[in-house]
């Protein structure tokens, strides 16, 4: 379709590609897809890729010396974030056909849970049955009929954390992950810039991908990754065992000023099947999400070194749910390409910027994909780039604000329950409620798929030698 942005017709123009401050040249060839501006805020037009030209200082000056990573699970940027003024968001009053051909209405969720709803499908096949074509409206074609998860949205009311980091930080409203495909895929973007399968559950069984922490190292840069009970880069094997340490150890350096340059952290992953899991992916409560991500803002904004570091809080994907942004194309490997990616970036995905470098109270529309977490980490510590859209991904750095002196005023509070809240999901409770037996069925296989793919992650944990909690 054709449209302000370029669409799928435009074709990558390399003379206007514009080096962000910092960059080297990618040493990898790309596939080249349909790329065009970066900055357009429309809502219906399909989104492109792009390098913007903003100026960014001097990296050992720019006051950033700890940068923060926190990768949630499975949302999508409407579906959270739909409600906020200034960005691009769309949640009420739009319609959906289902597999019944019965048109459906978004509607808001009143069940922070939903244990009578499948899982809504956010593979690499269902992602192109939701885009239809650059339509954005076949969010209702995987799921049973009558199934109506993927279309629901929340409001600001129903986030007690989200809600207020829109407020004072700054939030992305195109920031798409990095593949339409589910998590793994786009876990492996995060940490190394590109993916080795496209399915959860593919070969191979341990990756050799490079990543973001083999060029902290040749640098002589720190870096931690924290888990909170079992750790994706087990998917790595034992290469990072050294580097892998528990939540509890964030908590820890934060609070006596000890923090690596470059830390992720994930949530606890396990119990997803049965929706107790502390990450947001369905079906947990996702008030114990919003605990969570407050307990590491409180961190942070505590920490001795919070006028030095740099908050970044986004989703790996966006979990089935419906957004209205028809997500473009970027480039890839010659090898991801073999594995039968197409390239298209997959849709929008909630992130916030926080840190006194993070503009207050502002929406960024500039185009972003989990590479540009990366672009902005190698930026700053002067890393080698050593994944395909190192030159074609905007900085992240681009959103921060510069001008100035960093704002180190205090960074509010926010008044976040701790729960812990819901309770196990439970296949008997849907009948005889009503639900048909198909539903039941296509609810037990999600809740089985996510069982099974997280105990393979746990087995492969504990054979490389990682501790699981």
């Amino acid at each position: 379709m054709s449209n302000a942005s370029g669409g799928d017709d435009s074709r990558f123009n390399p003379s206007r590609r514009k080096l962000l401050a910092g960059l080297a040249a990618a040493g990898s060839a790309g596939t080249l897809a349909a790329c065009g501006s970066s900055d357009d805020a429309g809502g219906s037009g399909e989104s492109s890729t792009g390098v913007s030209g903003a100026n960014l200082p001097d990296p050992a000056t720019s006051g950033i010396d700890h940068i923060v990573v926190v990768m949630m699970e499975n949302r999508s940027f409407d579906h959270y974030y739909g409600w906020l003024e200034g960005a691009d968001g769309r949640n009420a009053g739009r319609s959906f056909t289902d597999t019944a051909g019965k048109v459906q209405a978004s509607h808001h969720l009143t069940d922070y849970q939903n244990c009578d709803s499948a899982d809504p499908d956010h593979s690499y096949e269902g992602g192109r049955k939701e885009y239809a074509d650059g339509k954005m409206d076949g969010f209702l074609l995987p799921s049973q009929p009558g199934d109506t998860f993927p279309i629901g949205y929340y409001l600001e009311s129903d986030l007690p954390f989200h809600g207020p980091a829109a407020r004072n930080w700054t939030v992305c409203d195109r920031y798409f992950c990095s593949i339409l495909a589910e998590t793994y895929p786009n876990r492996f973007y995060m940490h190394s810039g590109a993916t080795s399968k496209l399915h959860n559950s593919d070969s191979p069984t341990v990756t050799s991908l490079p990543t973001i922490w083999d060029a902290l190292k040749a640098k002589g840069v720190s870096g931690n990754y924290y888990y909170s009970d079992i750790p994706f880069t087990a998917e790595y094997g034992a290469k990072y065992l050294g580097i892998s340490l528990p939540f509890a150890s964030f908590l820890l350096q934060a609070a006596t000023g000890r923090l690596p340059a470059v830390s992720y952290i994930d949530p606890a992953f396990l119990g997803e099947g049965q929706g107790v899991s502390r990450d947001d992916h369905p079906l947990a409560d996702i008030r114990n999400g919003q605990a969570f991500l407050n307990q590491i803002y409180d961190a942070v904004r505590n920490s001795p070194k919070y006028d030095s570091t740099l908050l970044v809080i986004t989703y790996d994907e966006w979990g089935g749910f419906a957004d209205h942004v028809a997500p473009g194309f970027a480039p890839i490997s010659a090898d991801e390409a073999k594995l039968g990616n197409d390239g298209r970036l997959g849709f929008r995905v909630p992130t916030v910027i926080i840190g006194p470098r993070a503009r207050r109270g502002h929406v960024d529309h500039t185009h972003f994909d989990h590479t540009s977490i990366l672009n902005m980490i190698v930026w700053r510590f002067g890393l080698t780039p050593f994944y395909t859209r190192a030159n074609s991904s905007n900085n992240l750095a681009v959103a921060l604000d510069f001008d100035g002196a960093a704002d180190t005023t205090a960074a509010p509070a926010f008044d976040v329950p701790g729960g812990p809240f819901g309770e196990p999901c439970s296949l008997s409770s849907l009948l005889p409620g009503g639900a048909s037996l198909a539903q039941v069925d296509a609810v037990a296989r999600t809740r089985a798929a996510h069982l099974l793919e997280m105990q393979m992650l746990k087995n492969k944990a504990l054979r490389f030698g990682y501790q699981v909690y």
